[in-house]
């Protein structure tokens, strides 16, 4: 059984290789189209592009791994059975255990795979990749300390705290006075200065400012003000915007926890990164789903489906998988749903799904 155990998972690692080889490179021919519009926009060149899309190969890794486990699985797996050799497995008094066992196993590397390119990888070079991208496009941000970034928009100055990162990306400090602002009058007099600990960005593209306060000067007076939540318009290209947000999906999960816990803290809507860090879990969880959900299909309804029907199943099955959890994520912030059952709901349907495939291929 050992030396079946190791085939079938050989067998299975080789089919979601080459279904995550195809996918992947679909997805960032696509991206590096999409980057040729900007070609000649301040210092941004072919070689920029090209670099960017290749720092975003992990991410884009980590996001297709489920889609491609179930299609690698199905196509793997569908081949074995066409070729009689998981009947005479059957025949030879391997149950379905086993065989579940052994391609459950080879979905838990695969997790592991994409759980490790989730806390390395991924964030660290798609961080560092927006920030090349930024800096290129736009040559008038100075970046020359490494902590801090300032913008320029009219009259107004803002200023952007930064740190370097456990391994060398730049990341917006968790820290109080985060984002400064400065106004300027008609004479480049100082007329108001603000502060907030951190920045976000709503649907209209305003900034969404937590823990703002601000000064006003007047000629003859000097007023003051707090908010624990202001939005302000500063039309600022959303590139740039970009700078001031902390992105859920360039933190790894331990930095994703640190700011969860100082949002908490604070009194601060937490919704969508407490989505994002339950979300992550539940889709390396889904891989071993995927994994696990091919065989019973194999040995069922997919038994004598081609190669075409099993990817069209295996692309159906994962783009519903995307799209619903998408739309979770998106409700979920809108309508206050628990982020767990956000988080969760996917996988849980899928684990039914998987349930019943295995219960009726008995």
């Amino acid at each position: 059984m050992t030396l079946l155990r190791g085939y079938i998972m050989f067998s299975v690692f080789r089919g979601v290789a080459t279904a995550l080889a195809v996918l992947v490179a679909v997805t960032i021919s696509i991206e590096f189209i999409g980057q040729l519009n900007d070609l000649g926009t301040g210092s941004f060149g072919l070689g920029d592009a090209i670099a960017y899309v290749l720092l975003r190969v992990p991410r884009r890794i980590f996001e297709t791994l489920p889609a491609a486990a179930l299609i690698g699985s199905l196509l793997s797996l569908g081949n074995m059975a066409v070729h009689r050799e998981l009947v005479i497995m059957r025949s030879s008094g391997i149950s379905l255990w086993q065989l579940l066992g052994a391609v459950g196993l080879a979905g838990f590397g695969i997790a592991v795979v994409m759980a490790l390119l989730g806390e390395s990888l991924a964030p660290s070079l798609g961080a560092y990749a927006d920030e090349m991208r930024t800096r290129a496009l736009h040559k008038d941000i100075d970046l020359a300390d490494g902590q801090s970034t300032w913008l320029r928009d009219g009259d107004r100055i803002l200023n952007l705290r930064r740190q370097a990162g456990d391994i060398g990306v730049l990341l917006l400090v968790v820290a109080a006075n985060s984002v400064l602002l400065f106004d300027l009058g008609a004479d480049h007099d100082l007329k108001q200065i603000a502060r907030a600990d951190s920045a976000d960005v709503d649907g209209a593209q305003n900034w969404v400012l937590e823990n703002y306060a601000e000064t006003s000067f007047q000629p003859n007076s000097v007023t003051a003000r707090r908010e624990r939540e202001a939005k302000l318009d500063y039309a600022l290209n959303p590139d740039l915007v970009a700078l001031a947000v902390v992105q859920q999906d360039l933190l790894d999960t331990s930095a994703l926890q640190r700011y969860i816990g100082y949002l908490e803290q604070n009194g601060l809507d937490a919704r969508r990164y407490l989505i994002a860090f339950w979300k992550r879990i539940a889709d390396v969880v889904s891989v071993v789903l995927m994994t696990t959900l091919a065989l019973p299909f194999v040995f069922g309804g997919l038994r004598s489906a081609g190669t075409g029907g099993r990817l069209l199943f295996g692309l159906i099955i994962g783009l519903s998988y995307y799209v619903i959890g998408e739309v979770l994520a998106q409700s979920g912030e809108v309508y206050d749903i628990d982020p767990l059952i956000v988080a969760w709901a996917p996988s849980a349907v899928l684990l039914l799904v998987t349930l019943v495939a295995v219960v009726r291929t008995r």
